[in-house]
């Protein structure tokens, strides 16, 4: 189920939403803008920093940790991916081949939409302080944002209205 947010809501707002659901995944984290104090990195099971800013940059959390890093009053993101996977599922950051991104991608504005990274089950993109977008195979975590956020659109009915 593909969601759009026309407002933008924190990661904190959004986690809530799930009702705890996020925590049963990990979670990739790549194309990140915003405030991320690297005081934080040792929430991560893994990642890689390089010297280009936070873009390029990727990260491997644990749904709980993704909860307790959502808490922190100094992190907020503008544009983001967080790819959500099986808990069983590994991914080797040194080898990571599909590197989900947000800031200059036209993928999302098809008229289907689908997450990048073909073993994630759901994507959680947060879109130039603007626009928060979900793409999900997990129905329920769909409804739970839909049930908080009532002015919620259907991604693929809003593309096909912006492009006829």
């Amino acid at each position: 189920m593909n969601t759009i947010l026309e407002s933008f809501y924190d990661l904190k707002e959004i986690l809530s939403s799930f009702n705890n659901l996020h925590e049963k995944y990990n979670w990739l984290l790549t194309d990140l803008d915003g405030s991320f104090p690297d005081k934080y990195l040792d929430y991560f099971i893994d990642y890689r920093i390089y010297n280009n800013g936070m873009n390029g940059n990727t990260f491997w959390i644990t749904g709980k940790k993704l909860t307790e890093l959502a808490n922190k009053e100094d992190i907020y993101f503008i544009w983001g991916v967080f790819s959500a996977f099986n808990k069983k599922e590994t991914i080797n950051l040194d080898m990571l081949k599909e590197e989900p991104y947000a800031d200059g991608n036209p993928n999302f504005w098809i008229e289907t939409p689908a997450i990048q990274h073909p073993k994630a089950n759901t994507e959680l993109v947060f879109w130039d302080s603007s626009l928060i977008l979900l793409l999900s195979k997990d129905k329920e975590m769909s409804r739970n944002l839909r049930n908080k956020f009532k002015k919620w659109k259907d991604l693929n009915e809003y593309n096909k209205k912006q492009n006829p």
